[in-house]
């Protein structure tokens, strides 16, 4: 059985796009001046007075789509200094049943399986 084909001279804007994930590492220091009798108590009072009280990611829109922020830590990663860390996390597909493939509504899957195109592309 022959699926029906629907709109596929004018498919849906997001049709065949993909979204990615991207983690950028960034490096945050201070330097507290401290006045205490010795330097394990000028370690110990900076640890129990300071530190990061708030971080602010930014977001933003790209061609009118938004740029929104999926996860956030401030600990330490070295592991930042290796490796790629953009990953394709889905891809929007037409709307596909037993009987259709539908070209105007538009299916963001993250099912690799369904996707039409490599992870990088």
């Amino acid at each position: 059985m022959q699926k029906e084909i629907i709109d596929r001279d004018t498919p849906h804007k997001d049709i065949g796009k993909k979204k990615f994930r991207v983690r950028k590492a960034y490096t945050a220091w201070v330097e507290y001046d401290v006045v205490a009798d010795t330097k394990d108590e000028a370690e110990s009072a900076v640890m129990e007075h300071g530190g990061i009280e708030r971080i602010e990611w930014q977001e933003g829109y790209h061609n009118d789509e938004p740029v929104e922020v999926y996860a956030g830590d401030w600990d330490p990663d070295y592991s930042a200094e290796n490796g790629d860390f953009t990953k394709k996390v889905a891809e929007c597909v037409p709307y596909e049943d037993n009987s259709t493939i539908d070209y105007s509504d538009p299916n963001w899957t993250e099912n690799e399986f369904e996707w039409n195109e490599e992870q990088n592309a």
